[in-house]
């Protein structure tokens, strides 16, 4: 009854049925993005969509950028104990790696998201994830947005068939008997048995979801599709607009605290220039004064030598002319005389220890004036590289309807890592093959290796695998 009822709990999920074929082109509100993006971590991180380790880092990367923002540093860890959850476990387990080597990897990668808006790190998330190689069914048949593919049971990641929509015209199965009718009328009936007739009706479902779908695409867009369009362009313009606006301020507010970083540190430098100079300069002064002094006292003592000497001229001369002096006279003017030259001798040692001390005082003042010079020099070559240096930084997307005809049917192309991530990723690579346990591969790490080895991508497979008419394509499924 209804009270019984009320104490059943059922857990619903609601899923995403069908995936469109360029997620760039067909995602067009962010409610959808964030419901494709939700939905495609899960089957990634559940390891229902094989992804290789290196891909599972950079998407992590774009996961945290969505989810935080901008990466902030270690002292705001909110996402801390996040980033484990964000790797399949199989992948965890096939590496010798701790937790805190993945987050070192991730958030280095994390990093170079800045400034990225949360929609855009899901688009690129969904981008990467496109470029997933898709896993056929338990039943060889994989139904998607290109077309439908055939694998072996030994190799779920490489189709061995592929027959996009624009060559198959019906689709219809009687129980387990499910019939696909090409375009070309002179190709034979695609046939092939399912398990049971309830997943024949599956596989027709999402086939013709599918094909209708990828006809739509095809045509000129509804009055509805393109306003939506708009108004997601207009809204993505506004964002654009408002995260340059956002960007430039902060590049100014940037440049604002660069300048005054730089300021301080020019500042502080040449206080420090200053308080050199100064000391210099004060050295230099006192020697300067020194030296004055010692030539004020230079020029005394030769003055004092000259007047001494002159004294002892005349005595000289006196003693020429006394040659009528008594004895006694004479021998004291001899004596007097005796000590006038001593006295001038001494003067003169005098003087000659102040000119050696001049000379040595004025060498001093020389090699002061030199260094100023040389400290002058230094300083304008600093600002002249200081000048230099500004200036380099400045200049530095049931009947089965046809597609229409001429409608664009390539394979849509492989989403690119720009060259910061993939320098990046090239590191985590190294890293991931040093420290991989090999016994711990699946079968799936083993074809992904081999089609690395060989360049090989979901794209390129496809066409690879598409080239040739629809009827030699058929042939080859009856020949599996």
């Amino acid at each position: 009854n209804l009270k019984d009822l009320r104490n059943v709990v059922e857990k619903l999920e609601f899923k995403v049925k069908f995936y469109p074929e360029d997620v760039g082109e067909e995602l067009i509100e962010k409610s959808t993005t964030e419901l494709f993006f939700a939905q495609v971590k899960n089957e990634i991180l559940k390891d229902e969509v094989y992804c290789p380790a290196d891909t599972c880092a950079l998407l992590a990367s774009y996961a945290l950028q969505a989810k935080y923002g901008d990466y902030e540093g270690e002292e705001n860890k909110k996402w801390s104990n996040q980033i484990a959850k964000l790797i399949p476990e199989r992948i965890l387990s096939q590496h010798k790696m701790d937790v805190s080597e993945w987050e070192e990897n991730i958030i280095n990668m994390w990093k170079k998201h800045k400034s990225l808006e949360d929609e855009d790190a899901m688009m690129e998330y969904l981008k990467l994830a496109q470029n997933l190689e898709i896993k056929g069914t338990d039943l060889l048949l994989g139904v998607n947005a290109l077309g439908l593919d055939i694998y072996k049971t030994d190799d779920k990641l490489n189709p061995q068939i592929s027959f996009p929509w624009s060559e198959i015209r019906n689709l219809k199965f009687k129980d387990r008997k499910f019939v696909i009718k090409p375009t070309d009328k002179s190709a034979q009936d695609f046939i092939f048995f399912t398990t049971e007739p309830k997943i024949s009706k599956i596989i027709l479902n999402l086939g013709i979801g599918n094909h209708t779908l990828y006809v739509k695409r095809r045509k000129p867009e509804s009055t509805e599709i393109t306003r939506m369009k708009a108004r997601a362009k207009e809204m993505r313009m506004n964002r654009e607009a408002q995260k340059q606006k956002l960007n430039k301020e902060r590049s100014a507010r940037e440049e604002v605290e660069r300048r005054e970083s730089e300021y301080k540190m020019l500042i502080e430098s040449m206080k420090e220039e200053m308080e050199k100079n100064k000391a210099s300069l004060i050295e230099a002064q006192y020697t300067i004064q020194k030296l004055q002094q010692q030539l004020e006292e230079l020029q005394k003592s030769k003055e004092e030598l000259e007047k001494q000497q002159q004294e002892l001229r005349e005595m000289m001369e006196r003693l020429e002319q006394s040659k009528n002096m008594e004895a006694a006279e004479k021998e004291a003017l001899e004596q007097e005389i005796l000590a006038k030259q001593l006295e001038v001798q001494r003067i003169q040692e005098e003087v000659n220890a102040k000119d050696e001390e001049t000379k040595r005082l004025q060498e001093e003042v020389e090699e002061a004036r030199r260094r100023e010079e040389e400290l002058r020099r230094q300083e304008e070559e600093r600002k002249q590289r200081e000048l230099e240096e500004a200036a380099r930084k400045e200049s530095d997307e049931q009947e089965l309807e046809a597609v229409p005809e001429g409608a664009n049917t390539a394979l849509p192309e492989l989403a690119n890592v720009n060259d910061q991530l993939r320098e990046q990723l090239k590191i985590l690579q190294d890293k991931l093959n040093e420290t991989r346990n090999q016994t711990m591969d699946t079968e799936l790490d083993k074809i992904h290796r081999v089609n690395l080895t060989e360049g090989r991508n979901k794209y390129k497979t496809l066409a690879e695998i598409r080239r040739g008419n629809t009827v030699r394509r058929v042939e080859m499924f009856e020949n599996m």
